[in-house]
């Protein structure tokens, strides 16, 4: 196998390539890009033109690199085009007191906790005095009855809230997340709001959500088991925003979650059904055209239908150029359609670049065609049960070994069990499929959608039943993993060489290898072994409560004051990461003074008054920082901190 046999997968490194450095490369100025992209575009043409007549190639070298520099500058363009930063018009670059708001709503109500969710693509904005006509999204919540719909025409009263970024260290950026989806805002509207009309701007998106409504609608009340309801949902349209944290939990502790998000292996089994029946190279070019047609157009319905995740356009793209490339009875490589479509989903969108999904899918799948075919070779069973089993534990193997450094990134787990739990899940969620597509597509026809969905629920309840139960065993998980970026590519590089040297023994692959091991290994120790000069304090933004950490040495000290759900998402990710070897509760209790919480290994008690926090005992030098915007920045040093939206952190310097 020769890499240059793959062009695709070279045009959309280097293009990727350029979006992952667009926020460096935007600091030097858009006009300076522009610059050098148009005089390496010039050069690369007089080179082509300066070849003599005889044909022969010459700059060999550098045609392909400025060739590469172009590409990496489209994909440069392509995210400064979509970022919503640079479109003036927009909301995010708006500095006028808005008063009210006239939008569309794109999305159909999502049930909350204590309100309800939709999304709004605002057309208008009111200051007061004029009408301006503005572009961008607001994400509303609302608490009226009568509830919206995609197409609704609303003028919201009040103004929206730019989405604030994360308050602690380590705390997900929920702004950069929505950002990536074109979404600034967010407005808490309550039954501030009035349906003034009905504009459809995009029809075919809002008749395929009325057609998901439609299904969900039906199965709720066809699918009693809640459980079951959600997995049935999320396995077959996508809608898994509110599922129970404890069946998320389960299929992420199994290392079965990836059935839950639509994807390759759903588009799949719909694009394999249609070749059940009918061979497409047995027919005729004109009704062979015809029948990938539709194919490709029922694959695209689909994926409208599950919400357009960043996994299920990927596989929607890439079957769809199987598809196109079976219709002159080609053999497409895989390589090149997976390539390609990574190309086209990045000029849609090169945000996608940073969704979770989007990473993953791809990870996953070339795991799956690079690894597994490896792993496969290792044993050739003869029992064809065995070797289905075989097959399927190869798979398994193959994604985990591509995705866990991402993962273990986002998620901080690693699923002990998945390869067992998988033999469960990835049959079951072809048995899942088998039934609920039909259910789906008859879910209006009296009895027939009542026995399917019987069976369907049936089905669901025993695979969760089996998830649960692989969760239930001892160190069904190994949690609290965090790894640095930095270790991610280490990972990937040793990975890849480490295939290489499958793939084409020789000594130069084995020292190489070897060289980057002991390299890895010599870091890990060096650092191992430097002491923590840590003397620190941590005060978290904890909602309604408050969190704190000293950090000395290697030490961690910490007191909680918050709820659960807070600790969880706001604490912990900064706590766990500061890679303590030993932790300590501290004690605190009431005197006249407030709470005082005496600090460990210090004269010192830290009291908390009024919302107000601050030193009781001798007088020490301490710096203090506030977090903001992704960072530590240094504050005037008072007596007191106020206990406010903000995380804070006091360094004690040494006497």
């Amino acid at each position: 196998m020769r890499f240059s046999e793959f062009p695709f997968l070279r045009y959309a490194l280097f293009f990727i390539l350029g979006i992952v450095l667009y926020p460096v490369l935007s600091q030097i100025g858009i006009w300076v890009i522009i610059g050098v992209a148009a005089a390496s575009g010039l050069i690369y043409l007089f080179l082509v033109f300066a070849n003599d007549d005889r044909r022969r190639y010459k700059f060999q070298i550098i045609l392909p690199l400025l060739a590469y520099l172009q590409l990496a500058a489209a994909g440069f363009f392509s995210t400064y085009q979509k970022d919503i930063k640079n479109h003036q018009n927009h909301l995010l670059n708006s500095e006028k007191d808005i008063k009210a708001y006239l939008g569309t709503v794109i999305s159909n109500d999502e049930p909350k906790p204590n309100s309800t969710a939709n999304r709004i693509n605002v057309k208008k904005v009111f200051d007061g005095k004029v009408w301006e006509e503005k572009q961008g999204e607001v994400l509303i919540y609302h608490r009226s009855a009568q509830g919206l719909s995609s197409g609704d025409l609303v003028l919201v009263s009040g103004s929206p809230q730019k989405i604030q970024g994360p308050t602690n260290p380590f705390e997900f950026d929920y702004r950069k997340f929505m950002q990536n989806q074109q979404v600034s805002h967010q407005h808490f509207i309550g039954e501030k709001f009035e349906k003034i009309g009905r504009l459809t701007e995009n029809p075919i998106e809002t008749f395929f959500i009325n057609i998901r409504s439609e299904i969900l609608s039906g199965m709720d009340s066809l699918i009693y088991n809640r459980q079951a309801n959600q997995v049935a949902k999320a396995i077959l349209l996508g809608q898994k925003k509110d599922m129970d944290r404890d069946i998320s939990d389960a299929y992420v502790t199994a290392g079965a979650m990836h059935i839950l998000a639509v994807s390759g292996l759903h588009v799949g089994i719909v694009y394999g059904f249609f070749f059940l029946f009918i061979k497409p190279y047995r027919l005729k070019v004109k009704k062979r055209v015809i029948y990938l047609s539709m194919i490709i157009l029922l694959i695209w319905g689909y994926a409208l239908l599950t919400g357009m995740s960043p996994s299920v356009m990927r596989a929607a793209t890439m079957f769809s150029l199987m598809a196109l490339a079976q219709m002159k009875s080609r053999n497409p490589s895989i390589f090149n359609a997976i390539a390609l479509s990574a190309v086209v989903l990045l000029v849609y969108d090169p945000f996608l670049i940073y969704a979770v999904g989007f990473q993953l899918s791809y990870l996953a799948l070339i795991g799956i065609l690079v690894i597994q075919p490896l792993l496969v070779r290792l044993w050739s069973p003869k029992n064809r049960i065995v070797d289905y089993i075989w097959q399927i534990t190869t798979v398994s193997f193959a994604a985990q070994l591509a995705t866990f450094p991402i993962s273990a990134y986002y998620f901080h787990v690693f699923p002990t069990y998945f390869a067992i739990a998988n033999l469960v899940a990835i049959p079951g969620a072809f048995l899942m499929m088998a039934l609920g597509v039909p259910l789906m597509v008859l879910i209006k026809v009296p009895y027939i959608s009542l026995v399917l969905a019987w069976v369907t629920e049936k089905t669901i309840i025993v695979v969760n039943t089996l998830i649960f139960w692989f969760q239930g065993l001892p160190g069904s998980r190994i949690s609290d993993i965090y790894f640095s970026s930095s270790f991610i590519w280490v990972y990937w590089l040793m990975l890849s060489l480490f295939i290489l040297l499958w793939l084409y023994p020789g000594r130069k692959m084995a020292y190489t290898l070897l060289v980057l091991l002991g390299l890895v290994g010599i870091s890990r120790l060096v650092f191992a072994f430097i002491p923590k000069e840590k003397n620190e304090i941590t005060l978290y933004a904890a909602g309604k409560g408050m969190a704190l950490d000293y950090h000395i040495g290697e030490t961690l000290f910490w007191y909680d004051q918050a709820s659960e759900q807070d600790v969880s998402f706001k604490v912990l990710p900064n706590r766990n990461a500061s890679k303590a070897k030993s932790r300590f509760p501290m004690v605190a209790f009431e005197t006249a003074k407030g709470l005082e919480i005496p600090i460990p290994r210090q004269n010192q008690n830290l009291v908390i008054q009024n919302n107000t926090i601050h030193f009781a005992g001798e007088v020490i030098d301490f710096s203090i920082f506030r977090w903001e915007e992704n960072k530590w920045t240094s504050v005037t040093k008072s007596d007191s901190i106020l206990i406010d939206s903000h995380s804070y952190k006091i360094i004690l310097n040494s006497p």
